[in-house]
């Protein structure tokens, strides 16, 4: 689906719902139900859950724990992130008109499937799970902590555009600023860092229940990308197959992917158009071979050095031991690098149309022990839902520790400012010390906003 039919779908739905709230609004509808409106969204407020979330604050002092030690958490990852962003900003800005024009638009900022081209249509039911968890987690993290501190919540609540975009826990805006700033920022820190405890979660989950039941189908070479056309197409090896022999030779006789490939490419190096080689390959669950006539590569590659050389149409090729092992434990293998891998995989699938997760890549792979009696499907399903939600937890949780206004990380960002400038000037007076930390906290809030946008800015300068 194209961006255009993406956004087209996207309006048509917004217009709808908004019909259909106009109507409710008219009728009061809405009101029996103690919906109102925000803005655009739907505000659905309610009592109900307060007395669970009071019940699993009675831990207070391992609330408390958990509550300070965020304080500490976020302050680390605040920094790596305003790190980053500058980094990021001083990277761009020494790109060439060729790297900017290749610099995806602001959509990619979007948490909306069909419209973020990282995140397609196909996803949307991952993502909005994925999302509900994590919502979930963060407010209810800032409920449990307001209760543990014997604060008052006034009420929980859904934000609805189309779909659950937000939920909130209210507490008493009064008590909470005239309470201790320890208190409000422990308040503040624990829901990045509830969303952080579902990242880690996940993960386990994803790589050492389910990922370590995974096995590689066949030892070789994967296949990411063929000419359409050519000999390998004809005799119908596809994306996601496994080339296991050439001429003879296996390649599951050698123990990585750059020895495999290198000895591929010795292989094709020494063959010329119209030759005839042998080929293995497995393919959906099962072995096959075949012969086909090499075409001259110089078709392809219209390089002088090409003419006359052997090509059999596999245009590149994809280590599936490799990658496998990064998905069992993206942690520690080949740290950071690997994590990396791990997190920009739905990058990886916009750019390079690789997913190693999804089909046809997942026929790759064998599902072993306990765990091969689950339909494969389903097994997938699974493996795919924890993926969305250890990275969109992950995302917000980055997201919201970044120091600017409304996000949780901008309120540990002004106490913090506050507090310092407390003790720094002994006798200050409230109202001179809050009128400082708001100039600073806009200042602050705008750069962040800045170098957030700037990379899409750049894009058409």
């Amino acid at each position: 689906m194209s961006i255009i039919d993406g956004l087209l779908i996207f309006f048509i739905i917004l217009f709808l719902y908004f019909i259909i709230t106009y109507v409710l609004v008219k009728k009061d509808i809405l009101k029996k139900y103690n919906i109102s409106l925000y803005g655009p969204a739907l505000l659905l407020r309610t009592s109900r859950g307060k007395r669970f979330i009071k019940k699993i604050s009675e831990k207070n002092r391992f609330w408390k724990a958990f509550g300070s030690f965020g304080i500490v958490f976020c302050f680390i990852l605040m920094i790596l992130m305003v790190f980053i962003l500058v980094w990021q900003a001083w990277t761009v800005l020494g790109f060439t008109p060729e790297q900017r024009a290749a610099i995806p638009g602001p959509e990619i900022a979007l948490v909306l499937p069909g419209i973020n081209p990282i995140l397609p249509l196909e996803y949307i039911g991952y993502i909005l799970l994925a999302l509900v968890v994590a919502i979930i987690a963060h407010e209810f993290s800032h409920g449990i902590l307001t209760f543990a501190q014997k604060l008052k919540v006034k009420s929980l609540g859904i934000l609805y555009l189309v779909v659950p975009i937000g939920a909130f826990v209210e507490p008493d805006e009064e008590q909470l600023k005239k309470a201790d700033a320890k208190k409000r920022m422990r308040v503040y820190a624990a829901g990045p860092l509830a969303n952080f405890v579902v990242v880690i979660v996940s993960l386990l989950i994803f790589s050492f229940v389910f990922m370590s039941a995974v096995q590689p189908a066949a030892e070789g070479l994967g296949v990411l990308e063929i000419h359409e056309g050519s000999p390998a197409d004809k005799i119908g090896i596809e994306t996601g197959s496994i080339i296991t022999e050439i001429n003879g030779t296996y390649f599951s006789e050698y123990n990585s992917f750059n020895d495999r490939y290198i000895r591929y490419i010795q292989l094709m190096n020494n063959t010329n158009a119209n030759d005839t080689i042998t080929i293995s390959w497995f393919s959906e669950g099962s072995e096959n071979s075949g012969v086909l006539t090499l075409t001259d590569r110089s078709k392809y590659f219209s390089s002088e050095s090409n003419k006359g050389k052997g090509y059999n149409g596999i245009y590149s090729l994809i280590g599936v031991e490799e990658n496998l092992n990064i998905l069992k434990n993206p942690l520690t293998t080949d740290f950071p690098r690997g994590f990396l891998f791990f997190y920009v995989i739905p990058l990886i699938g916009y750019f390079q149309h690789y997913n190693p997760i999804v089909a046809p890549f997942t026929g790759q792979y064998e599902i072993t022990g306990p765990l091969g009696v689950l339909p494969p499907i389903l097994f997938w399903i699974i493996i795919s839902a924890l993926y969305w939600i250890f990275w969109l937890n992950l995302a917000v949780g980055l997201f919201n520790v970044l120091p600017m206004i409304p996000l949780d990380g901008g309120f540990l960002f002004n106490d913090a400012i506050g507090s310092i400038i407390k003790k720094l000037k002994k006798g200050i007076t409230d109202e001179m010390k809050d009128r400082i930390v708001r100039n600073v906290s806009i200042t602050i809030s705008l750069l962040i906003l800045l170098a957030i946008i700037f990379p899409f800015l750049i894009k058409f300068i």
